[in-house]
Parts: C-alpha cells; structure tokens; sequence
C-alpha cells in the first residue's frame, strides 16, 4: 500500500526534520563480525627440516627449473578455470555497483511528440481538427535507506565480490599445483624410461650372448628363451612407460594451453632429473595460517554476504519511504490555436507491507537458515584445511625418510648385480641368478624414484594445503587482488 502525503504551504520545517531523520537511517540488525573458528596451537604432525625459519616468495623459484617457470607463467596466461575465476570477479563487481547505485538518487529524462486527428459533426457537417502535443520531463527518485536494505545490499555485494577474488587465488594455486605435479611426473617418467631403456640394452645383449653360448653347445638352449623372454618384458615395461610420458604431455597440453609439438621441445631443453625444492618452513608461523588459504576467506565472506542478506530480508519487513519529483514542459497546438505549460511535483511516498501471507518472515527464515549452513560450511572447511596440512606434514616426512632409505637399497642391489654379473660371464653363477639380480636392481631404482617423486608430490600438496603460502607482517603482499583489466595473470 502507497501513501503519499499532503503537502501544505507550511510544510518546509517538518519535510527537514522529516529527511534529517531518515537521511540517517537506522539498522534493524547488527553488522557482521568475523565468525570466530577453532583453529589447532601448533601443528601434531612432524615439521620438515626441523623448522629452520625461510620466507616463502615466489615459492615455484626454490625450485630453480627455468622449465617448470615456463609452464606455470604459461598456464596463468591461458587457462578456463582462471577465465572463469575473473568473469565471475567482473559479474560481482557489477553487482556492487548496481548495489550502490539503489542507494542514491536516479533522474530520467522524458519526451514525447504526438499528432492526433478527431472529428464531430453538427448536423450534416463534420468539423475535423489536428492536435499537436509535445512533452518533455525529468523525473527524479531517491528511495531513503530507513531500516538499512539498501546498506545490507552493498555488505552483501562486497562480501561476494570478495569471495570470488580470493576464488581466483584459490583457482591460481589450484592451477600451480596441478602443472607443477604434472611437470614432476613426467620427469619421474623420463627417469623410469632411461632406466628401462638401459636395462634393455643390457638385457639384449645378454641375449645376444646367450644365444652364441647356446649355438656353440656351452649354454642350454633353455638359458637363451630366458634372456630372450627377460628383453621383451623390460621392453614392454619401456613401451608402456613411454605411453605414460605421452599421457602426461597431454595433460600438461590442456593445462598450459601450448601446442603439442612446441611443449615436447620445451620439456626436452630441460634436463631429465626431478625438480628440487628448496626447504619449506612451517614452523615459525602460527598454526592457524590455513585461515589465509583463498578458499577458507571466501568462505567466510560468503558468511558474511549471508549475514548482510538476513538484514535486508529483516528491513524489508519495515516501511519504504522514497522521494520523487517530476519537471516538465507541455506544448499543444489544435489547429491554429496552441497553448503551452509547465509541470512540477514533489512529494515522499511510503510504502507499508501489511499483509503478505508470511512472505517476508519466510525470506528472513530463509536468509537465516543461509547463513547458519554458511557457518556450517565455514567450519567444515576449516577441519578439513588443518587435516589436508597435518596428513601432508605425515606424507612428507614418511616420503622423506623412505626416499633417503630406497637410495641407500638401491645402491647396494646395484652393487650386488654387478658382482653377480662378473659371476657370471666368468661362468662362476647361473644367468637365472643373473635375471633375478638384475630384476631386483630394476625394482629398487623404480622404487627409488617414486619414492623421490612421492617426496616432492607432498611438498607440492603442503603447498597448496598452505594456501599458496603466506605473508607475515614485515613482508609484502605478493597475492594482490586480480583488477578490472586482469585478463593476464602474473605467476604465483
């Protein structure tokens, strides 16, 4: 229901008092505070290195792989997941304007210019007559914030335009990580494929061996299917491991958006050695650092654009009160007589919802049903970043004593095999004691650089569990928000 005052001669000192009033308007809900979370005192989980104090800049530089550089700055450069991270940063920016924009006045202009023909008879003679009219107008309206809908509105166009910006970080370390465990599997590959590669040579010629052996009569022909069954198992170990390789370019194809052939001579300007990083620190920062990580803010900015929407769903419960105003020129011409004229109105209009059949408490209830599930989520993925940094601190630390371990085994079955392969071409040991050596040496190098691989797959997952890493007060801020024209990212 609309109800639009009155306004007498003597009006001018109520309308004053009138607007000084509601010009200041009034919050029916308190504002948003932080939600408050429960964060672990330290971390239970073994840190790395012993905690020697780093800070962690560019983080992918400690890596110093010129190659892995080329591939990340590339997939910031063009990948989907950050094109759609920054349309969807452009979609709430606008919605942050259009947000302020209810809050202030807006004026529209008007003009319109009609030609009209009527015709009246007086006994039998019809008189015609042509009637020209113009108008021209501005119409102004200011809806006045009384209870703190329009204020709520922009909280909560804030709040998600920041979500969606801490989205875009989330999509950035999401994308560095993905590359970099990529990059480190297909070196692992080149590795297990050099291996297999020089296994099979070796196996060929002890086939090629054997089989002389045998011909001359100093070998059962037995020994020579062997050798020869050995060569081809190594070789379809290296046909499918070069499948492998193949697999992760493609991979790496879709992420970084290069062609096929011009990746393939990226990677092989690098060498075939698993990238190193330098030692990541976690000790001398408080354990609560997961509360920087991009996901975790934007998730509680989505409490906080919750909490803004109770408020706007509450005072809408309350009467709208808005000003409108109206001047206009209106110029008519019947005939050879014309007239014209001006036109003005001003008044406040108020708006008070009496009866919605529960409507506007419903979309309160439902506001505030939002907000307890924002909590909610909030929480669950806060539990869920300390247990993604505590099991990533397990796996690493087990990796790393492994990995040390696997290196020392291999080096001694490698030794083993190659007394057993003296052994035997001085015909002192069996070539069934040979194959069984030289087997055991092959799954103690491939143990060896999985291992490897696993130890720096969890730094890469510590990473990302970290959020990308972190600022500490003295340091300065390498994760800026993207802006208007961000369509090229830098590397994270």
């Amino acid at each position: 229901m609309n109800i639009v005052p009155r306004l007498g001669k003597n009006c001018t000192l109520s309308i004053m008092a009138l607007l000084s009033t509601v010009v200041s308007g009034c919050s029916i809900f308190p504002d948003y505070k932080t939600a408050e979370v429960k964060t672990p005192a330290i971390w239970h989980a073994p840190l790395p290195h012993d905690g020697r104090a780093e800070a962690l800049v560019d983080w992918w530089k400690q890596f110093n792989d010129p190659v892995l550089d080329k591939l990340l700055l590339a997939a910031e450069r063009d990948n989907p997941s950050l094109d759609i991270a920054v349309a969807n940063i452009q979609v709430a920016r606008a919605a942050t304007v259009v947000a302020r924009a209810d809050g202030l006045p807006s004026i529209s202009a008007n003009a319109s210019n009609s030609r009209s023909k009527s015709n009246s008879a007086f006994g039998s003679t019809v008189f015609s007559s042509i009637t020209d009219s113009s108008k021209a107008s501005l119409d102004a309206s200011w809806e006045i914030d009384l209870f703190g809908a329009v204020k709520f509105s922009k909280q909560a166009a804030q709040a998600r335009l920041e979500a969606k910006q801490s989205d875009w970080h989330d999509a950035r370390v999401t994308l560095a990580a993905e590359v970099a465990n990529d990059y480190l599997d297909y070196r692992t590959c080149q590795l297990l494929v050099n291996a297999y590669q020089q296994q099979l040579d070796s196996k060929n010629e002890t086939s090629r061996l054997t089989n002389i052996k045998a011909k001359a009569g100093f070998s059962a022909p037995a020994d020579a299917a062997l050798a020869e069954a050995s060569a081809k198992s190594t070789e379809s170990s290296l046909v499918a491991q070069k499948a492998q390789c193949d697999l992760t370019i493609k991979s790496l194809v879709a992420l970084t958006g290069a062609e096929d052939d011009q990746l393939k001579a990226t990677l092989l300007n690098g060498a075939a050695k698993l990238p190193e990083p330098k030692e990541f620190v976690v000790s001398t920062i408080p354990a609560d650092i997961v509360r920087q990580r991009p996901d975790l803010i934007s998730s509680e900015r989505a409490i906080a654009a919750a909490s803004a929407d109770i408020g706007n769903a509450e005072a809408n419960r309350y009467p709208n009160l808005s000003l409108t105003g109206s001047i206009g020129v209106v110029d008519t011409s019947v005939g050879s007589v014309s007239s014209s004229g001006n036109t003005w109105s001003f008044g406040p209009a108020l708006s008070i919802p009496l009866f919605n059949a529960g409507k506007l408490k419903a979309q309160v209830n439902s506001a505030e049903g939002k907000y307890q599930l924002a909590i909610a989520t909030h929480q669950q993925n806060v539990r869920n970043a300390i247990k993604e940094v505590e099991q990533s601190l397990v796996n690493l630390e087990s990796a790393t004593q492994r990995a040390q371990l696997e290196q020392v085994s291999t080096e001694q079955y490698r030794k083993y095999f190659q007394a057993t392969e003296i052994n035997w071409k001085a015909g002192g040991d069996s070539l069934l004691n040979l194959e069984d050596a030289r087997r055991q040496a092959i799954n103690a190098e491939v143990t060896m650089y999985n291992q490897q691989h696993d130890r720096v797959k969890y730094w890469i997952a510590l990473y990302k569990a970290m959020g990308g890493g972190w600022q500490t007060a003295d340091s300065n801020n390498s994760n800026s928000k993207p802006s208007d024209n961000s369509d090229k990212l830098g590397t994270q």
